[in-house]
């Protein structure tokens, strides 16, 4: 199977909600239907991830919030430039476990502008085809990092901060973005998931568009 355009599909959530299971569930799912993917996640492994993932683990209380968000436009810039745009011009399928609607929820909920932070991340950042919303209370979040991962929550992981992060969440009304509920089976989110996914590969590609003009061409389809 080929594309015909590359597209963009971003899992997003507060920690804990199961946004890495589903999308490596997914990323299996296509490279099994013969497609080609890459998937990604965010904060990456450059110099400003790797300043960012230092935060979490205690450096957040000596940043200012407007700083934080400065390393996470930075790390973006380097992860849109060198692997989303490339493999989007290559036709590929690009997923994401976070992207810049997690930036939206995370700082906003610091009390930085939502409306300026979404802004100047679409001012570089291409928008996705589709966003899969995984909501969980964040009580739920913090006990399966705690059981799931044998980990402590971070300062991004606390729960009264994660209120107010899910709250600016499900504020987000874009018509790409797809609620759902993180506390349901991983089978049944996942089997949500594709039936949204393969319509969206159905459309972009190549094959489909060949039987669709054979079929209108026979007017037998």
């Amino acid at each position: 199977m080929i594309l015909k355009k590359g597209f963009l599909v971003a899992f997003e959530g507060i920690d804990g909600a199961g946004k890495t299971t589903q999308a490596k569930l997914l990323y299996e799912h296509l490279t099994m239907k013969g497609l080609t993917v890459v998937l990604s996640k965010e904060p990456t492994d450059s110099i400003y991830g790797q300043k960012i993932k230092k935060l979490a683990q205690g450096e957040r209380d000596l940043t200012k919030p407007l700083d934080e968000y400065r390393l996470f436009i930075n790390d973006r810039k380097i992860h849109v430039e060198n692997l989303i745009k490339p493999a989007l011009q290559e036709k590929k399928i690009v997923i994401l476990d976070r992207y810049y609607f997690s930036t939206i929820a995370y700082q906003g909920a610091l009390g930085l502008d939502i409306g300026k932070i979404k802004e100047e991340n679409e001012s570089f950042s291409p928008i996705p085809e589709i966003v899969f919303l995984l909501n969980v209370p964040p009580r739920v979040g913090i006990i399966r990092i705690q059981k799931g991962r044998e980990e402590e929550p971070n300062l991004f992981e606390q729960e009264k901060y994660l209120s107010d992060v899910s709250k600016v969440f499900n504020a987000l009304n874009e018509d790409y973005i797809v609620p759902l509920e993180g506390v349901d089976g991983v089978d049944i989110i996942h089997n949500k998931i594709i039936n949204v996914i393969d319509d969206v590969v159905k459309h972009y590609s190549k094959r489909h568009e060949q039987y669709s003009l054979f079929c209108n061409n026979l007017k037998a389809c």
